[in-house]
């Protein structure tokens, strides 16, 4: 999946402008690699285009261990948006993933998460989940 086309994705299914995507992109895709094992940041990353590539990327093997209010707070706090629109924007962003990466890969790097995340990871019904 192309760049342009994964903003695109990402804004539509958070309901926010190309410009917002970016942003939340990048938060997420940061807090993610920092959640997460550099090795399953590195595989998650591999089919990307830059900057996403880039952006998923850590010198840090080690996950760091914090719950999902706490990585939404951390995305919120990068991207200086309000928590609901972070939440709506990491819902959109992991689903556009989801998309460019395949199911197999996206679960496998997910598969470090705690249950607690799935709320995070479940595919939002569209922009009415950034309202």
């Amino acid at each position: 999946m192309e760049y342009d086309a994964f903003l695109t994705k990402a804004a539509e299914r958070a309901g926010v402008s190309l410009d917002v995507a970016e942003t939340l992109t990048r938060a997420t895709f940061e807090v993610l690699a920092d959640r997460i094992s550099g090795g399953e940041a590195k595989d998650l990353a591999e089919p990307l285009p830059e900057p996403l590539k880039s952006w998923l990327r850590t010198d840090e093997e080690i996950a760091k261990g914090y719950g999902a209010d706490s990585f939404v707070r951390r995305v919120a706090d990068r991207a200086d948006v309000p928590r609901e629109l972070a939440e709506a924007g990491i819902r959109a962003v992991l689903a556009t993933l989801r998309e460019a990466v395949g199911d197999q890969e996206f679960r496998n790097a997910t598969a470090q998460l705690p249950r607690e995340y799935d709320v995070l990871l479940s595919k939002p019904a569209g922009p009415a989940d950034a309202r």
